[in-house]
């Protein structure tokens, strides 16, 4: 997969400034030529009526991994956001911590196809709770929108 610069400076900058990523306790594990995995603690301000956490929660992480996995190898003036996704949901999320991998489906010039899974990490392993697809618009020369 073709990369620009230092992409993964790029990621982890952006990603810094994600005011939302803070808040939920997302952090970087890795970052990769369109792949990226992150990682969260169960937390309890995010939970829903059941005390699984939030869809939303998940929902927004997964975005974010696929978001992040697609600016990986974007040109270093452009970057990308979320134009269409869809998320399953195949098991309650309750689990001390979470992971997030994201990965790009297609780079393409105008729309990058990604996906992200989401894991529940127990002590006999990771299991999938849920799955997203994403289509993602390639930014370029717009203010306030770039790596």
């Amino acid at each position: 997969m073709q990369t620009y610069g230092d992409y993964e400076a790029r990621v982890r900058e952006s990603f810094a400034r994600q005011a939302m990523m803070r808040s939920l306790g997302v952090e970087i594990v890795s970052v990769g030529a369109g792949d990226v995995v992150f990682e969260m603690p169960f937390g309890a301000d995010f939970t829903q009526q059941h005390g699984f956490m939030h869809a939303g929660a998940i929902t927004t992480v997964l975005d974010s991994a696929a978001g992040f996995a697609a600016l990986s190898v974007m040109p270093e003036e452009a970057g990308v956001l979320t134009i269409e996704l869809k998320t399953s949901l195949m098991r309650v999320a309750k689990a001390e911590r979470f992971r997030f991998h994201g990965r790009v489906v297609k780079a393409g010039r105008s729309v990058c196809f990604t996906e992200a899974v989401a894991y529940g990490l127990e002590e006999g392993g990771a299991v999938e709770v849920a799955r997203l697809t994403a289509s993602m618009m390639v930014i370029s020369g717009r203010e306030g929108v770039s790596g």
